[in-house]
């Protein structure tokens, strides 16, 4: 097995978000893990744990770490795409035992957001309270460089394109999956869990989409798409620009079967059932 820091050594070595007052238990202090570089790991500390336990032929790409001192345990929320199956967005758990240097696999593979329309998982909830625990460390970046609100939604737009396409390559399409998320407020990713009504509007990109700068740090788009107006609210974040909210009507519902029936599909009208 691949041997990976304990947390304390995480805690002191890594530079994510710190949450609470930072101060965590003794812990052992073994060597650090042989591992990818430090260009080639960017800032996940525990890609090669989560490698290490992906089934043949999967490749992801983390878009969150988040380390519980207290609880030994560390979870990763990544991009994985196993062969012959949809791309999706995974949470794996991994837990560390007093004494030992090694983190072993506690969950792994649990589908937590959508990508896709389709039901709310039941555990969203637990996770975004889990994200708030007092003295976690978390490892998030949100925002996408560039001094001009339009950029992200471009990058956006495009990321989610190869993230749709199943005849991508791969490894494109998790690091596609991740680039999207960065650009996308924690509001969107987990408290509407919209992912994919974002993917709905911006595959493929509104031929025209109209930017009102309110302020620096604010912008709201909005554009055409299914029949339907749209409107993002961008803000301006410490890693560059984000969506940090989406109003995306429902689609038009289709025509009445001349029969006397209809045909399935949303009512029109209304929001997106999130």
């Amino acid at each position: 097995m691949l041997r990976s820091a304990p947390l304390a050594l995480v805690l002191l070595t890594s530079t994510p978000i710190a949450c609470g007052d930072g101060q965590t238990p003794a812990k052992p202090d073994p060597s650090p893990p042989p591992a990818a570089t430090p260009a080639e790991q960017g800032p996940w500390r525990f890609r090669p744990t989560l490698e290490q336990h992906l089934p043949n032929g999967a490749v992801a790409e983390p878009i969150l770490e988040l380390s519980l001192p207290r609880e030994y345990t560390v979870i990763v929320l990544a991009a994985v795409l196993r062969t012959g199956d949809e791309i999706g967005l995974e949470r794996w758990t991994f837990e560390q035992t007093a004494g030992e240097e090694s983190l072993r696999l506690r969950e792994g593979g649990e589908r937590v957001l959508r990508l896709q329309p389709g039901t709310r998982h039941p555990q969203l909830g637990d996770l975004r309270r889990t994200l708030a625990t007092p003295r976690a460390v978390l490892t998030r970046p949100i925002g996408l460089p560039g001094d001009d609100p339009n950029a992200v939604i471009d990058a956006v737009s495009a990321a989610l394109t190869v993230m749709r396409d199943p005849k991508g390559d791969a490894r494109a399409r998790v690091e596609a999956t991740a680039t999207a998320v960065r650009g996308l407020d924690d509001a969107v990713v987990f408290e509407r869990d919209a992912i994919w009504v974002l993917a709905d509007v911006l595959v493929p990109k509104p031929s025209a989409i109209d930017v009102a700068i309110q302020s620096e740090r604010r912008a709201r788009a909005t554009f055409e798409a299914d029949g339907r107006t749209v409107t993002l609210e961008l803000q301006r974040k410490t890693d560059g620009w984000a969506i940090a909210s989406v109003d995306a009507p429902a689609p038009p519902a289709p025509p009445s079967d001349p029969t006397g029936g209809s045909e399935t599909g949303p009512a029109s009208g209304g929001l997106v059932e999130l």
